[in-house]
């Protein structure tokens, strides 16, 4: 197990099934590589905005993909807040949700 996957396995309350399946899949698709919790999170909620974004319309799919999205920044707010350096690991964090 991973630190990311320990830590979202950590998360009280738990998310529902359904969204906490939805983020592992999410997670899954990101390379953590040498960046932190934090900001492995935030881009993955990135690729969900990008996602939702992409779709032309009112489209029920992209709601989802907002709703984790959401989920995924506050978790990325949540680890930034558990480091010895809060400010800088928002900073980082906020940084990767902004993308290009």
């Amino acid at each position: 197990m991973t630190d990311l996957e320990r830590w979202i396995a950590e998360r009280r309350p738990a998310p529902p099934e359904e969204l906490a399946t939805a983020i592992g899949e999410a997670l899954a698709r990101e390379d953590v590589g040498t960046g932190s919790i934090a900001e492995a999170l935030a881009s993955a909620a990135r690729a969900q905005l990008d996602g939702a974004r992409a779709r032309t319309g009112r489209v029920r799919a992209s709601a989802f993909s907002l709703l984790l999205a959401d989920g995924l920044l506050t978790y990325a707010c949540e680890a930034a807040l558990d480091t010895a350096d809060p400010d800088t690991s928002l900073l980082a964090m906020a940084e990767v949700a902004g993308g290009p």
